[in-house]
């Protein structure tokens, strides 16, 4: 009987073992995700379709809650692009690599390509390209095109739904 007490014990550890492993994945890409300056893109892409909207929809008393609505849910509609772009990092990258993605993104090199590559020293550009020779580097290069069309087509339809959700809350506002 100790012996099955200790198989069932055990065997109740490995679900929460995996879950806390599988959440640790989840949260590094999420952390890759804001710290290479793909979130910062959809942030800006955000921001430009209020700017838009406004041009199309000046806020007036009819349609006050609609901006309100899309000024506070700004947070919201990121974390939802983000939830559909982490799957695509984890079927295409492990979790190791996805800390040696991090850990570029996140050195001095890292930090300045994604400010402005233009002001990167010979220092930086030697980073650069020993990460892009790395194993990690290379599979980046050539999961590049899969990971350009599944993003791009996820971020259509993000863009469309929140373009349509906007487009809805001001005109029959």
């Amino acid at each position: 009987m100790h012996h099955f007490k200790k198989f069932i014990f055990c065997f109740l550890l490995i679900p929460v073992a995996f879950n806390a492993q599988e959440s640790s994945y989840t949260k590094d890409i999420s952390d890759y995700l804001d710290g290479n300056g793909t979130m910062l893109q959809y942030e800006y892409a955000y921001g430009e379709l209020l700017k838009m909207l406004s041009n199309n929809f000046p806020q007036n008393e009819n349609n006050a809650q609609g901006w309100e609505y899309l000024r506070a849910n700004k947070e919201k509609a990121l974390g939802e692009m983000k939830s559909l772009i982490i799957p695509i990092y984890k079927s295409n990258f492990t979790h190791n690599e996805i800390k040696e993605m991090s850990a570029f993104y996140s050195s001095e090199a890292g930090l300045q390509l994604i400010s402005d590559r233009s002001k990167m020293t010979e220092a930086h550009k030697e980073v650069l390209n020993t990460f892009y020779n790395s194993a990690t580097g290379q599979k980046i290069m050539s999961k590049q095109e899969v990971l350009t069309m599944e993003i791009s087509k996820v971020s259509e339809s993000w863009s469309r739904d929140l373009y349509e959700t906007s487009i809805s809350l001001l005109n029959n506002g």
